[in-house]
């Protein structure tokens, strides 16, 4: 949106030095004819404005710069923390997965040891080994 605006400043930019250039080009074909002075004085004038002009663009742009710099640095963070973020993700995930693996490894094991000792282990040393 900022490049956009920008864009269409300077067309405006264009156009504004487009009519200045005709206005400069009648003042020349009227300076053949009228007192030179006053055609200095309206060349001066126009060219204060157009400067305004100019400036206020110039400005206009810097600015929209700036925050497209900003934005895109904003945006270059944010893409960062997300691949930091799918890492850890993908790392917890993985510990997740083996803790799961070892508990059913546990549980299996429990349930071998139980079936084969059952006569020689009571409930009572059972549950001291679970906890």
């Amino acid at each position: 949106e900022l490049r956009t605006s920008l864009e269409e400043h300077q067309s405006a930019l264009e156009l504004i030095m487009s009519k200045y250039r005709e206005q400069m080009f009648r003042l020349l074909m009227a300076s053949k004819k009228d007192d030179p002075s006053i055609i200095m004085k309206l060349k001066e004038q126009h060219s204060e404005e157009l400067q305004v002009h100019v400036d206020q663009i110039t400005e206009m742009a810097a600015v929209m710069r700036k925050a497209i710099e900003i934005d895109e640095k904003h945006g270059c963070e944010e893409q960062e923390r997300i691949v930091q973020l799918e890492q850890e993700n993908k790392g917890l995930r993985e510990i997740l997965q083996i803790t799961r693996e070892s508990f059913l490894n546990l549980k299996k094991e429990d349930a071998s040891e139980s079936t084969s000792l059952s006569g020689l282990v009571t409930s009572s040393d059972l549950s001291l080994r679970k906890s």
